[in-house]
């Protein structure tokens, strides 16, 4: 029927299908390179899918388990004009909540020489749709550029609202809250401002709440402010040497009495919150502080040369848990622990810290990256990206053919060959090269060794290659023997009885190894004798 028909449209990394009413019925595509990544890298509570700038105006929902992209979300929802050095509304700030039940969004578009148009959208999950819906627009959350966005960390069983807090240029920080359903008035679940608070009016930068909800941590320029989540009061300042706050975050689990921040004058700082004084501090310039939510973690990137190091410590313990030198060329803008499907064991001390959660990390060159403990082979060949093709082919009247032609070859090809050359074919780098797309590929600099080294015959199988010849050219010797050994056994009993008259006893038999050495004196050449 033509009311099925489908074709499929194909731009770069991207495929569309569209049903014959010029809807788009579906999208196969993978990671999308967007121009600049401003939301940072986020996980989906719901789907563990990473969550980050796509299109222009987009979020794109990437499963990095299956290497593919579940969906994009229209943000912006207007029309993206290809023109250079035109001012574009960009997305620039995204926040799930706990349970990904609630997706906050804030978009500006800034002119030379004006204020900045920015507004603020809250999102709820679709169970139908699979999606999030738009559920309330608030056009000029504030008066400047919106700094930072976060949720409060709540569960149904506490019975509190869903909350999230916008920090302003303007000096401001704000609570946004939900408001309930009302049926009988026939108000629908909305949003709207519960509290403004500041701090002699410095520009607000960086905001999180603690683990459980109870206090909110706001910085202002170099001031760092503790405010309690229910009654909005502030509880505590702390100050830190010269710098601007650049990274605020609470510690977790057992490390949750800990407040850590970084400057921009190369300081890392850890607060206690129960004394309300400095814990300690150290000279680190870390570009990126990023918690594990399921340990007490925390990763710490800094760069200071043309490679940027990895740390990673509890601030409850002063030895870091693990550092990394030379992790990447280049400076890293963003990091994001994954949670696993199913827990790793790693025996190793250095490298336990990775046991429930997967670290990514994205370089200015817009490269994801992520860490692992297993072995090159082991991490080039996952079974999500294996692709079967053998599999995959139709049975059609050419494939049975193809198949039946396949076998004959490597049959004749086992015939002649004594020798098995299966490890070509096991290759990990081959089958990379060949299997894996070509968008997700490790760089070539990754491969060549691996593939250099596949090609490589251990010490094992090649003493084993050889030892297949040897007992081939023993059979033909022997055959050779038992062939001479016959002529010779003629003339020796022609003249055994000969040489038992003259010598007057029998002539001593030689072993085959005697004879075989025998047979090779014959066979020299001794003409050069009758020339002295």
């Amino acid at each position: 029927r033509h009311s099925c028909w489908r074709f499929f449209i194909l731009i770069p990394a991207e495929i569309t299908v569209i049903h014959s009413s010029l809807k788009v019925s579906a999208i196969i595509q993978g990671l999308v390179k967007g121009s600049d990544v401003k939301t940072g890298l986020m996980v989906d509570p719901r789907t563990n899918a990473l969550v980050l700038n796509g299109k222009p105006g987009h979020l794109q929902f990437y499963s990095l388990q299956n290497d593919k992209q579940l969906y994009s979300l229209d943000i912006v929802q207007q029309e993206y004009i290809h023109q250079y050095g035109l001012n574009q509304v960009e997305l620039v700030k995204a926040a799930f909540d706990s349970r990904g039940s609630w997706l906050a969004t804030v978009e500006q578009r800034e002119e030379k020489g004006g204020e900045p148009e920015v507004q603020m959208k809250i999102w709820a999950y679709d169970e139908q749709k699979q999606s999030f819906a738009l559920n309330t627009r608030i056009n000029m959350p504030h008066d400047d550029c919106v700094m930072a966005l976060c949720f409060r960390g709540t569960e149904e069983a506490d019975g509190a609202p869903a909350t999230v807090v916008t920090a302003g240029k303007d000096g401001r920080f704000k609570v946004w809250m939900l408001l309930a359903e009302n049926e009988e008035e026939g108000q629908s679940a909305g949003w709207t401002c519960d509290f403004v608070g500041s701090y002699h009016n410095y520009p607000a930068t960086n905001c999180c709440f603690s683990e459980d909800g109870s206090l909110l941590a706001v910085s202002f320029e170099g001031i760092v402010t503790v405010w309690d989540a229910e009654t909005w009061d502030l509880k505590c300042t702390f100050c830190h040497p010269p710098g601007t706050i650049q990274n605020l975050c609470f510690g977790r689990l057992s490390c949750s009495k800990y407040l850590l921040g970084t400057t921009s004058h190369g300081f890392l700082c850890c607060w206690n919150l129960l004394s309300c004084t400095l814990e300690w501090s150290a000279q680190l310039n870390v570009q990126v502080l990023q918690p594990d939510c399921l340990s007490e973690n925390i990763a710490a990137i800094s760069c200071l040369s043309e490679h940027s190091d990895l740390f990673v410590f509890k601030p409850s313990e002063p030895r870091p848990v693990c550092i990394r030198k030379q992790l990447c060329r280049g400076r890293v803008r963003w990091a994001v622990f994954v949670p696993r499907d199913v827990p790793e064991c790693i025996t190793s001390e250095k490298y336990q810290w990775l046991n429930l959660s997967q670290f990514y990390f994205l370089t200015e060159t817009h490269e994801l990256m992520t860490l692992s403990t297993k072995a090159p082979e082991e991490r080039l060949t996952p079974s999500s990206r294996q692709l079967a093709v053998e599999e995959s082919l139709p049975m059609t009247p050419f494939y049975l053919l193809l198949g039946k032609h396949q076998q004959q070859t490597q049959e004749a090809e086992g015939r002649r060959s004594p020798v098995p050359k299966t490890w070509v074919q096991d290759s990990p780098a081959v089958k990379e090269l060949l299997h894996t797309p070509a968008h997700v590929l490790p760089s070539a600099s990754f491969l060549c060794p691996i593939f250099i080294n596949s090609l490589l015959v251990s010490k094992a199988n090649k003493s084993r290659a050889e030892e297949i010849p040897d007992e081939v050219e023993m059979e033909s010797d022997s055959r050779e023997d038992e062939s001479e050994e016959e002529e010779m056994g003629a003339e020796v009993h022609s003249q055994e009885p000969e040489a038992t008259e003259n010598l007057g006893e029998v002539a001593p038999k030689l072993t085959k190894a005697q004879e075989k050495e025998l047979r090779k004196l014959r066979k020299l050449d001794y003409s050069w004798v009758s020339a002295l």
